[in-house]
């Protein structure tokens, strides 16, 4: 498929606390994804959600470039290596559509801009036809970036002040919205303006 005729990707900045859900309801909007790369910083993707577990960055390299995989990245240390794995997940980004998924980003960026590798990624790659979800428990802690460009913000339960606040000015409503917030529900901002509320449906393919 040329560039030409690739839709254009969609940027989702996804946080909530632990159990607020935000691996599930990624995982649901991706589960029909046949093209699937995923920085699986807890090794749940492997187990719970149909991904090939990849456990080195050459078996990475090696495994991304079939017409149709799910691929989960995940060993004991990998913070690291998130650099390179952007580096690689850029080229995978450019082969084909596709859903590309970072776990945890407050573990492997700051709050301010992108890491280079990450911010082209970000920046660039959604033209290339491929979702982009940035996940995080902690969004006072995380790069800008992400929720700077979003297609959608999608906000789950949080805990702390700061991170409420910062959701409320994401989302553009009052912090006592976000402070209401029970396991399993969120609140979402399109780039449009609109806003929609809902309950993570745990039933729901993955």
């Amino acid at each position: 498929m040329t560039l030409q005729h690739r839709r254009e990707g969609k940027l989702y900045a996804v946080t909530g606390a632990s159990r607020s859900g935000k691996s599930l309801w990624t995982a649901q909007q991706v589960a029909g994804a046949r093209r699937l790369l995923v920085w699986d910083l807890l090794g749940e993707w492997s187990t719970r959600y149909r991904c090939e577990r990849i456990g080195t960055l050459p078996e990475l390299a090696a495994s991304m470039h079939g017409p149709a995989a799910r691929l989960a990245y995940h060993r004991p240390g990998m913070v690291g290596d998130f650099a390179t794995f952007c580096r690689l997940a850029w080229v995978w980004v450019r082969l084909a559509p596709g859903a590309l998924v970072i776990e945890e980003t407050a573990t492997v960026t700051s709050p301010g801009k992108a890491p280079t590798e990450w911010g082209d990624i970000l920046r660039m790659g959604l033209r290339y036809g491929v979702d982009i979800f940035a996940l995080t428990q902690r969004p006072a802690e995380s790069d800008k970036t992400a929720f700077g460009n979003a297609s959608v913000i999608h906000a789950g339960r949080a805990v702390t002040p700061g991170d409420r606040a910062m959701i409320a000015q994401y989302l553009d409503v009052s912090v006592d919205q976000v402070k209401a917030l029970k396991p399993l529900e969120f609140i979402e901002r399109h780039a449009d303006g609109r806003l929609a509320a809902g309950h993570v449906n745990t039933k729901k393919r993955t």
